[in-house]
């Protein structure tokens, strides 16, 4: 059969008038100079189907019984028209079937924003949610939340208000269900109810409404954590989802109000990873009551922060592994973009903490009753975590052109950006802890500020308008 030719991927104005779009998103520099609105780009995952190559399509040997001619008889008035049965099979039109946009935004989903553990991947990133949306029963809460998120990503994509709708609804069908299997004590909680719950948060996150919202939402993750967070921290290590929802663990201790209770759940002290985790939140915890309380009475009856530290590190443990380049500049050594993006969470957490210690150094040099000795200890701490600040937000900067795809893992420029969204939606916090930061440079605050636009109107994630000043207030 013949070509049927490659798709245009120029914008719905540049085809109409049959001009080469330069393919700028959002909007074309050609609908800009041509002083309209640009209507968006042709939907990325629309099926095509054509016949199998090689092959002409023949239609069918009409049966016995068909092979006389039938006549029939159409009468109007006065006239008679006959239309034999050749005729009027040439008269039906051939129709391609069109995919529902529901089978499109679960692909469209499921390719932007699922990670499939890897050779050089960190874990995963819902790379469950395709088996659980599929096996699970129409009735289930994972249906109506996962249509919400699918529809809600693609309405963001297409700038459809007809998607935002369906998305819309779709979550609050979500919201019954959830509230239905929550409202049922005798159940246990399952996977299904908690990867929505999740899936609502992103949902949050994406039409964030203002700083109240995220509040709202964040204070029921954390009862959620509060029912489950025993079984679910004690199974990080085997479950993508579980280990999805530990990862959102720290950001409810490091909110105002927040506690740390969950931290003393057995068989979390013995590992390291889990351990520094709950050593950030709990110095950001601590931080916040000193911050708003006495320092005489802030003293509790807490873990001690030295037995959980080893007392010499070893060189292994503190040298960078990362390679130079002759001007002794840190290169980009991830193996892929997704491992480059937890990096960045953790890197994110660690400006937090440091933030928090630089600002309890400043808060005890302050005080006119304590000696010389804890005079010199707070300077020391504070100069160190200054100078972990400053580092640790050159290396976040310095790695992202590779995470929004600008370059390869090598450092060499691509002609077309690798971009991802699920790296687009994690890099919001990380941005934003960059802007606010005051041992941030000018040039990184404006680096900062011009990626978390670029995401917020390119990917329609309003968490972006009001991430900076969450942030700001994370680190007051």
């Amino acid at each position: 059969m013949v070509f049927p030719g490659a798709l245009s991927r120029g914008c719905d104005r540049c085809r109409k008038r049959k001009i080469k779009c330069d393919g700028r998103r959002p909007g074309c520099k050609r609908c800009e100079l041509y002083k309209a609105s640009c209507p968006g780009y042709d939907r990325p995952l629309a099926f095509r189907f054509h016949g199998e190559p090689g092959h002409s399509l023949v239609r069918g040997e009409p049966s016995a019984r068909r092979k006389s001619v039938q006549t029939l008889v159409l009468s109007k008035g006065s006239s008679s028209y006959a239309l034999t049965h050749s005729r009027l099979t040439s008269l039906v039109a051939a129709r391609q079937p069109q995919p529902s946009f529901e089978d499109e935004s679960i692909a469209f989903f499921l390719q932007e924003y699922c990670v499939h553990p890897a050779p050089g991947v960190i874990g995963g990133h819902l790379d469950f949610l395709e088996a659980m949306y599929r096996d699970s029963v129409r009735s289930s809460c994972i249906h109506p939340a996962t249509l919400a998120i699918a529809y809600m990503a693609l309405s963001r994509h297409y700038k459809s208000s007809t998607l935002y709708v369906a998305a819309r609804s779709h979550y609050g069908a979500a919201l019954r269900t959830v509230n239905r299997d929550l409202s049922v004590s005798k159940r246990p909680l399952k996977d299904e109810t908690l990867a929505s719950l999740m899936l609502m948060g992103m949902i949050e996150d994406i039409e964030c409404q203002g700083q109240t919202t995220k509040a709202v939402h964040m204070a029921g993750i954390s009862k959620l954590f509060d029912v489950v967070g025993h079984r679910v921290l004690t199974n990080v290590k085997e479950s993508s989802l579980h280990s999805w929802i530990f990862t959102q663990m720290p950001c409810r201790t490091l909110g105002p109000g927040g506690d740390s209770h969950w931290t003393v759940l057995p068989g979390l002290q013995a590992n390291h990873g889990f351990r520094f985790s709950i050593d950030t939140s709990c110095a950001a915890s601590s931080a916040r009551v000193a911050h708003q309380t006495s320092l005489g009475n802030s003293r509790g009856a807490g873990h001690d922060p030295k037995n959980a530290m080893p007392t010499k590190l070893r060189p292994h443990e503190t040298t960078d592994k990362r390679p130079k380049n002759p001007a002794n500049q840190s290169l980009i050594s991830f193996d892929s973009r997704w491992t480059a993006s937890r990096w960045s969470q953790f890197a994110l957490y660690l400006i937090l903490f440091f933030e928090r210690l630089s600002k309890c150094s400043d808060a005890l040099l302050q005080l006119e009753t304590i000696g010389e000795e804890e005079t010199q200890l707070a300077r020391a701490t504070g100069a160190i975590s200054e100078g972990q600040i400053k580092a640790m937000i050159h290396k976040l900067c310095s790695a992202l052109p590779y995470l929004m795809g600008e370059v390869d893992k090598q450092g060499r420029p691509l002609s077309v950006p690798e971009r991802q969204s699920v790296i687009m939606y994690h890099l919001v916090w990380p941005l934003s802890a960059v802007i606010v930061s005051s041992h941030s440079t000018l040039e990184q605050v404006e680096d900062g500020r011009t990626r978390l636009n670029a995401i917020r109107d390119m990917y329609g994630i309003k968490l972006a308008y009001f991430a900076p000043d969450l942030a700001r207030d994370l680190m007051a």
